[in-house]
């Protein structure tokens, strides 16, 4: 047998006992034994068993009582109850039928009655349970405020519930291959965390739908195995946050217009050098100074060059929703990130860049990198008020499942290009980096910040299955770590 049932038997005869442990155990039974129906009880209760076998005559409470208190209690309504007798009036029958025992058996009992009537009703037993647990799951898939879907490994659909009926549109009577419902790269992106994370430790994949019921809604989807009539399927749950996302926007355009605040003033210091210089040239051109009117051309040239320079990097910064992955060198978006914060940080700030030669591409959004860098930067501007050293290094790291379970903070096992931002300044006590990445948690005094930059890091980070890290001590700086994962091998 797979499952080894339990057998109660309740008898005040301990040669009975004996006798029907003996005739039972050797068919793979589990067995127990009481011989008084109070100690039945509270065995029944402890164990659970598949069936008892039930004794009539018993002293102190009989076997027609025990029945009936099993039947009252919740836990023990559905056991199956034969009762033993000796017995053979047709009142006694009726009476054990009324306490709520399945059938009687005549003793002296018959051996091969007692093992068939045993191995039938411990079986429909085991289906009832079964029935009983299907019905419990299917109303619990049916009443999930999120969408879920089981699907064959091909993606045809076996189940749906209400909510994901609210979400896509499905042919009533054939739901079809719910893999049409999704971006191609969301299927594969799935089916990938699938095979690398199994049924348990995979993340939420972010995904828009080709047949929303309500245009432009986003999910949230995770995927697992689970067994299902002796075979793996697929499980898939659905969350909708488009709403959530609106929200995000929003914060995101509230902390880039904080940014742009914190940088405004070297800015505007920038584009006047770049105006003054112009306007020296044009002048010195003017008055007539035709021997070095080339230099003075080549100097405008190259003025409009940096302030054209200046306002397209504020304009990739000022982007604001979720654009289209693509895979990228994360160095070509630092390098405009350097060039803008050295630009405008001041003299007092020494800005660091180290990349390595051999960086692969990672699959990103580059104005979301940008903003995640340019956020970091800011932060360790910010916690150097009277200047410091500034360093943003890429490089390409593989992690272990060992090694990143010891890094903890989120960190999962593969390969990524880490881009971290260290400073010089102030690090951060243990008490300030539990909350560090809460939305509108800040340091700063009244007016200096909203909060916003690094949930809006960690958000972006998540968005493209990374993870960020921080290193940092107290008047030791503070360096954040965040990891791309490496875009697909291209043929």
């Amino acid at each position: 047998m797979s499952h080894q049932s339990t057998v109660l038997i309740v008898d005040d005869e301990p040669k009975a006992l004996v006798f029907l442990r003996n005739l039972i155990e050797p068919e793979g039974y589990r067995v127990l034994t009481a011989t008084h129906g109070l100690d039945a009880l509270a065995l029944a209760m402890r164990e659970r068993p598949d069936v008892a076998l039930l004794d009539v005559m018993m002293p102190e409470i009989d076997g027609f009582e025990v029945c009936r208190r099993m039947r009252a209690d919740p836990a023990l309504s559905q056991m199956p109850i034969l009762m033993l007798t000796a017995l053979d009036d047709r009142s006694s029958r009726l009476q054990g039928l009324d306490a709520g025992a399945e059938d009687f058996l005549n003793k002296p009992v018959d051996s091969a009655e007692l093992r068939i009537r045993l191995r039938t009703i411990t079986r429909l037993n085991r289906f009832r349970q079964l029935y009983d647990e299907r019905a419990r799951f299917e109303a619990a898939v049916a009443f999930s405020p999120d969408g879920i879907v089981l699907t064959e490994p091909d993606g045809r659909i076996l189940l749906v519930n209400e909510a994901i009926r609210r979400l896509v549109t499905l042919p009533e009577k054939e739901p079809g291959n719910f893999f049409s419902q999704l971006p191609a790269p969301t299927v594969e992106r799935l089916l990938k965390t699938l095979r690398e994370h199994g049924t348990g430790g995979h993340r939420m994949v972010e995904t828009a739908l080709l047949h929303p019921r309500v245009p432009q809604t986003t999910v949230e989807i995770a995927v697992g195995r689970m067994p299902w009539d002796g075979r793996d399927i697929l499980q898939f749950s659905l969350r909708d946050i488009s709403e959530k996302k609106n929200l995000e926007e929003q914060l995101q355009r509230a902390q880039r217009i904080e940014v742009l605040g914190h940088l405004a003033g070297g800015i505007v210091h920038d584009v006047n050098n770049i105006l003054t210089a112009i306007m020296g040239s044009a002048s010195l051109i003017e008055m007539g100074d035709t021997a070095r009117q080339p230099i003075h051309l080549a100097n405008i040239q190259k003025s409009t060059q940096r302030g054209a320079a200046v306002l397209r990097q504020l304009l990739m910064f000022a982007r604001g929703s979720d654009g289209e992955m693509e895979a990228i060198n994360p160095a070509g978006v630092l390098a405009e990130v350097i060039n803008m914060v050295s630009e405008t940080f001041g003299a007092e700030f020494q800005i660091g860049f180290v990349a390595a030669d051999d960086l692969p591409q990672i699959m990103a959004d580059p104005n979301q990198v940008h903003q995640v860098v340019m956020n970091l930067c800011v932060n360790a501007r910010d916690a150097m008020p009277r200047g410091g050293a500034i360093t943003v290094r890429a490089r390409q790291v593989s992690l272990s499942p060992e090694h990143a379970l010891q890094l903890g903070q989120g960190a999962l096992p593969g390969d990524f290009v880490e881009i971290s931002v260290r400073d010089t300044g102030t690090g951060i006590p243990p008490e300030v980096k539990a909350r560090l990445f809460d939305p509108f948690f800040t340091t700063k005094p009244k007016g200096k910040g909203t909060g916003l930059g690094l949930a809006t890091v960690l958000r972006l980070i998540r968005r493209h299955d990374g993870f960020v890290l921080l290193d940092t001590e107290v008047g030791k700086g503070a360096c954040f770590s965040c990891h791309f994962p490496l875009a697909p091998a291209t043929p």
